[in-house]
C-alpha cells in the first residue's frame, strides 16, 4: 500500500509492474517472490484488482489509503 501512496495512484488508477517491482525489491530485499505475494494478499482483500500491466487501487483500496 506504500508504494500506491507513496507514488500517488488514485483509486481506478494501475501501478504498473514497472513501477511496483523496483519498490518492492527495495524495500523488501530478501523476499524473493514478494510481488506475486503482495498481489495475492491486496487482491484477497479487495484493496486491488488484477489489470493487465499493474495493480488497480479500487474503491476499497482508495479509502483506506486515502480516508475518502
Amino acid at each position: 500500500m506504500d508504494a500506491f501512496k507513496k507514488m500517488d495512484v488514485q483509486e481506478g488508477q494501475v501501478l504498473t509492474y514497472q513501477e511496483l517491482y523496483p519498490y518492492l525489491q527495495e524495500k523488501y530485499p530478501k523476499y524473493k517472490d514478494v510481488q506475486t505475494q503482495a498481489e495475492q494478499h491486496l487482491v484477497k482483500t479487495g484493496v486491488v484488482n488484477p489489470a493487465p500491466d499493474g495493480l488497480m487501487l479500487t474503491q476499497v483500496g482508495g479509502q483506506r489509503l486515502y480516508g475518502n
